[in-house]
């Protein structure tokens, strides 16, 4: 039984009103400025990952609901949790809640703790949680409020391994860097950047800091011993592949993380939402104008609406071959989050995490990414209760994803669990995320067989066959 011992309270709020307005510095330069202004309020950014079907890092967290960056083609505006909150109340994860967790002391709390293995630690250590894995945990709503001082507390107490997702500058601040130093192995920071141009990212990623500052922030946490990556995503031809500045920009961007400490590489080539709102369309329209790129015409031609527009293999062959190249000969670790030749990857872990690593190693290896990887070196068949942890048997849909509105969905929310969601994925092969659709071939069903999982159903049993390269000379936009 988990302890039901009390815990001494987090570190309290510094401000209940949230207003970045100063605390970026832009207004000396003239840069456009919209701050983030709103009363503070309860939030709780904790949730199983939307894509836990193939991910190996389960539990995600967010310190607040939103972020004061503004990339043209931020993938969260497509969730409805996600909303430009400018003006309105900003929600601030409570640390008593992720506290819970960590302890296993809250009844709601078990299916997370699980799901981070506390009760199969490795080498002492937990699986790793996802920090800022919609918003950015270290932008100016962070240096106004401070949250982390008293997550990294949470995190020093109980041991937790942490993989953050960033562009900040913040980090370079000698406060955070001297907090972050108390434990540096249980801090991975893997740094999203994805072109070296620091004149077109400014017009990409608005607002956030450019590459080169991202770059100093790495070398920062690097230099003190934290393990840095590059997050190279979401690769886009015209920003990624070559500029003008820079005709081998993917190159340049990998020996540049490589040069900054980098060890491993995690990357992707960019999806298009299937449905756009108004606001979406004119970011996208931004995003063609930079990259002289037809995006939103292009990825229609690619086939049926989707949810995510993802293009097919032979589009995207030629850049995920190169950057796997460029990264081995910079001596990095490949991990591939692209579901699109998901086969180069190296590790169980798409963010280059192997699963030998002391501190990082100890994540879930029931994940679509490790089956197929597993696969591919054993020739073993694959099932559904392959790609379903333990926890998932129990935890309710109900807090832990957003699947959507009506009736039907909430009841599913109430009833559904994680497995029976993860089985019905699996085995609906006309689904985006069934493996036949999700890996575009590369795992390929091979017979069916009566279910372990629901009684008297049946299921599909797959197997690894791989993508065959067609090493086409000339690929429409693409410049490598």
């Amino acid at each position: 039984m988990p302890s039901t011992k009390s815990f001494a309270p987090p570190r309290a709020r510094r401000f209940e009103v949230v207003n970045t307005c100063g605390e970026c510095g832009e207004c000396e330069t003239g840069k456009e400025c919209d701050p983030v202004r709103g009363p503070l309020r309860s939030y709780t950014g904790l949730r199983c990952t939307s894509d836990g079907f193939d991910c190996a890092l389960p539990v995600a967290v967010d310190s607040h609901s939103v972020c004061s960056f503004a990339c043209r083609y931020c993938f969260s505006d497509n969730l409805l949790s996600h909303r430009d909150a400018r003006g309105r109340s900003v929600g601030q994860t409570s640390l008593s809640v992720l506290e819970g967790v960590f302890s296993g002391s809250r009844k709601f709390s078990q299916d997370f703790h699980q799901a981070l293995r506390y009760d199969k630690k490795k080498n002492g250590y937990p699986c790793p949680i996802q920090l800022g894995a919609i918003n950015e945990p270290f932008d100016n709503i962070e240096r106004q409020q401070g949250w982390f001082f008293g997550f990294a507390d949470l995190v020093y107490k109980y041991k937790q391994p942490v993989r953050v997702s960033t562009k900040a500058k913040l980090l370079q601040r000698p406060d955070y860097l001297k907090k972050i130093g108390e434990h540096p192995e249980l801090w991975w920071f893997a740094f999203s950047i994805i072109t070296p141009d620091d004149e077109i990212l400014e017009k990409v990623d608005w607002r956030a800091p450019n590459a080169s500052e991202r770059f100093k922030s790495m070398k920062c946490l690097s230099d003190i011993g934290v393990k840095t990556s590059l997050r190279f995503r979401p690769i886009l031809p015209g920003i990624s592949d070559r500029t003008k500045k820079f005709p081998k920009a993917y190159k340049v961007l990998i020996q540049k993380a490589a040069e900054a400490g980098a060890k491993a590489i995690s990357y992707e080539v960019g999806f298009v939402p299937g449905g756009m709102t108004v606001d979406l369309k004119r970011r996208w329209k931004i995003l063609e104008q930079i990259a002289g790129v037809p995006f939103i015409q292009l990825y229609k031609s690619f086939g049926g609406l989707q949810s995510c527009i993802r293009p097919p293999y032979e589009w995207t062959e030629n850049i995920m071959h190169a950057i796997y190249e460029e990264a081995k000969k910079c001596g990095m670790t490949v991990g591939v989050s692209d579901p699109v030749w998901k086969q180069l990857t190296e590790s169980g872990c798409c963010c280059g995490i192997l699963p030998d690593d002391p501190v990082f190693g100890n994540w879930e290896p029931e994940n679509a990414t490790n089956m197929l990887l597993k696969s591919k070196k054993t020739g073993c068949t694959i099932e559904a209760r392959d790609i379903i942890p333990p926890w998932a048997y129990t935890a309710k849909l109900d807090g832990m994803v957003n699947p959507g509105v009506g009736p039907k969905v909430n009841w599913d929310r109430r009833h559904e669990t994680w497995a029976d969601r993860l089985w019905g994925t699996w085995n609906i092969t006309s689904g985006q995320r069934s493996p036949l659709n999700y890996f575009q071939g590369a795992l390929m069903p091979v017979k069916k067989e009566p279910s372990t999982f629901r009684k008297g159903g049946l299921e599909i049993i797959y197997k690894y066959v791989g993508l065959q390269r067609k090493r086409p000379e000339c690929i429409p936009y693409w410049r490598i």
